[in-house]
């Protein structure tokens, strides 16, 4: 039995229109690019790791090398985007930006990461001393890049949980909107992991918000 056992969500589906063009962010061996080509969907993943490209090019997937902060790609380029735990590795509020910037209004990402909860259970539950250190340092990391904005040196600093705070200000900033938001099982309280679909919100919609909360000088 996993140790995620009641934790993951087994009936949380990924769904897209028929003829969507989709960007799999951080697609690794090409298993959601399948999958989603098989329901209708054109789909580009994007990945680091470079034996999982190859493997995905050998089986015919369009895929390239790209870091989820700076995507090869035009504005409103895509119908969807799925990124499935990568945002604890990254600069999440940039790539938060660039799924702003890359999705067409009303385009819509599903997003997974995790939470405190996740490295909590690893600090206090883990059987091996390695994964206990990962959780901890992840955790202060994350503690002390809020507070300074930056990460710690090294592998110290690769890892970092997501809050919904702020999640919910890059959100803002990037004219997304949170249109559902499935919690799993938590751990001592906190959220183990995060399972949301955002929506990019119209430009006419966005200006109308922004000058909405912009200050009135009349006055």
């Amino acid at each position: 039995m996993s140790e995620w056992e009641g934790y993951i969500l087994r009936d949380y589906k990924i769904r897209f229109d028929r003829g969507s063009l989709v960007l799999d962010v951080g697609c690794g061996p090409g298993v959601f690019i399948k999958l989603l080509t098989e329901r209708g969907s054109s789909v580009v993943g994007i990945d680091i790791d470079h034996a999982a490209l190859a493997l995905c090019r050998s089986q015919g997937m369009s895929v390239l090398y790209a870091t989820a902060e700076e995507l090869p790609f035009k504005d409103s380029s895509f119908d969807g985007i799925l990124c499935k735990v990568v945002l604890p590795f990254t600069r999440e509020e940039d790539v938060i930006s660039e799924f702003g910037r890359l999705l067409k209004p009303g385009g819509k990402c599903y997003l997974q990461c995790h939470g405190a909860g996740y490295y909590l259970n690893y600090l206090l539950l883990a059987r091996s001393w390695k994964r206990r250190f990962y959780g901890l340092r992840s955790l202060v990391n994350t503690w002390y890049r809020v507070v300074t904005g930056k990460r710690l040196p090294g592998f110290f600093g690769d890892t970092i949980y997501q809050s919904q705070r702020r999640l919910s200000k890059y959100y803002r900033r990037s004219g997304l909107s949170l249109v559902e938001d499935t919690p799993s099982k938590r751990f001592l309280g906190f959220t183990v992991f995060t399972h949301q679909i955002l929506e990019k919100i119209p430009s006419d919609a966005t200006s109308r918000v922004k000058s909405s909360l912009a200050p009135n000088t009349a006055d």
